[in-house]
């Protein structure tokens, strides 16, 4: 399987860790003392040094990178994984990382960027693009809402997932929307919503013996 998705690995892994070449271009036009995490107001509150934002984020994604995919290729249920959600998973983490990378080195570049509304419309658009397709995915190890029940009972992950995309097409939405709003309550609200309440009703399928 590994080997039927060598190229796509290669790519992917390439793109991920693209940012680096640009920090290299732009080495000498950017600071010591790199930002690298901002606070609601867009002000920075967070640094590192000039190497580790060069080359430092790009790395620790492209692990994530090999490690999810290598994961899915791995998965003894991966013939139940949607084409789709498939190229899907190799391709979120190096969309991410390039996007990100492009706000970190604007910023520290001296651009004005709102960058909690950039991220914020990121994160949202990735939310109801999951959602779109996370009815579809069926029972595997790797992808979806993985809990005891789900994954013995088809029944109880079907209704789950069922369930689960219209909750996150609906936080992408207020995510978005958070995003010229900017508040933390809201944005901790979203992500409470996306990730307990499937779980809360998978569990109630479950005792009902679903």
């Amino acid at each position: 399987m590994i080997r039927n998705n060598r190229k796509t690995l290669l790519l992917t892994s390439l793109l991920t860790i693209s940012p680096i070449l640009a920090g290299l271009i732009l080495w000498n036009q950017l600071p010591e003392k790199f930002a690298i995490h901002f606070s609601n107001n867009n002000g920075a509150d967070g640094w590192g040094s000039k190497f580790f934002g060069v080359f430092g984020l790009p790395l620790i994604l492209l692990a994530l990178q090999l490690f999810v995919s290598l994961a899915t290729l791995a998965d003894p249920k991966r013939k139940n994984i949607n084409t789709r959600i498939g190229k899907m998973v190799f391709w979120i983490i190096p969309v991410l990382s390039i996007c990100v990378n492009i706000f970190l080195y604007s910023y520290n570049l001296g651009y004005d960027l709102d960058i909690g509304l950039w991220v914020s419309l990121m994160i949202g658009f990735l939310f109801i693009v999951i959602g779109n397709y996370l009815h579809k995915v069926k029972q595997n190890f790797t992808i979806g809402i993985r809990l005891p029940w789900t994954l013995t009972s088809e029944e109880n992950w079907n209704r789950t997932h069922r369930m689960a995309s219209w909750i996150f097409i609906l936080g992408g939405i207020i995510m978005i929307i958070n995003g010229f709003v900017q508040s933390y309550w809201l944005l901790f609200s979203i992500l409470m919503v996306l990730f307990v309440i499937p779980c809360i009703y998978s569990f109630i399928l479950y005792k009902k013996g679903i």
